[in-house]
């Protein structure tokens, strides 16, 4: 699918209502994101990114690099709620733990996220939606997932030198967000 056909996608979805909420929390992630900034970052796999949507992650939903930067941030919203926020079905968590879960999924992806929610809620962390984990994500709470994501981070930072100039920024975001009311 391409990046403009997620903006129809959403625009004609039963989800119109968790739509409206994502909205509120992707405000809250471009803070962190740089926005309609294209940017690369040194040592980031992701290479170009805008809006949060690093293109080497996403070749796949573009016709081009020049595609790729002309990304409207209503089209970047309807990617990361396909993508990220319905892939991890944060919808189905609590509303105060929605931004940390989404936020978390766009930053380390939604396999890590799901893993990671996975074993706060003590389940084999397969990084897979399924019947067991979907059963159990209303448990799912932000102070735990901010604890878990902490911990992640500097595990990370710990085995990877060349991304511990990162840590400070991962943890700032990481506090942003749990102190973010929206």
């Amino acid at each position: 699918m391409n990046i403009k056909e997620y903006l129809k996608k959403a625009q004609n979805s039963d989800n119109i209502f968790e739509f409206q909420i994502f909205k509120s929390l992707f405000k809250e992630t471009l803070k962190m994101e740089g926005g309609n900034k294209l940017h690369k970052i040194k040592e980031d796999s992701g290479g170009w990114t805008i809006w949060g949507i690093a293109y080497n992650k996403n070749k796949n939903v573009f016709y081009n690099f020049e595609d790729f930067k002309d990304t409207t941030k209503e089209e970047a919203e309807a990617f990361a709620f396909f993508e990220y926020y319905m892939k991890i079905r944060a919808d189905l968590v609590p509303y105060e733990t929605k931004l940390m879960y989404f936020d978390m999924a766009y930053n380390i992806g939604t396999s890590r996220a799901i893993k990671i929610a996975q074993k706060l809620l003590r389940l084999e962390p397969d990084g897979i939606i399924g019947k067991n984990t979907i059963s159990y994500l209303t448990a799912l709470n932000e102070k735990d997932l901010y604890e878990s994501r902490k911990t992640f981070y500097y595990k990370l930072a710990k085995q990877k030198e060349n991304l511990r100039k990162f840590l400070k920024g991962w943890l700032n975001r990481t506090n942003y967000i749990f102190t973010t009311k929206y």
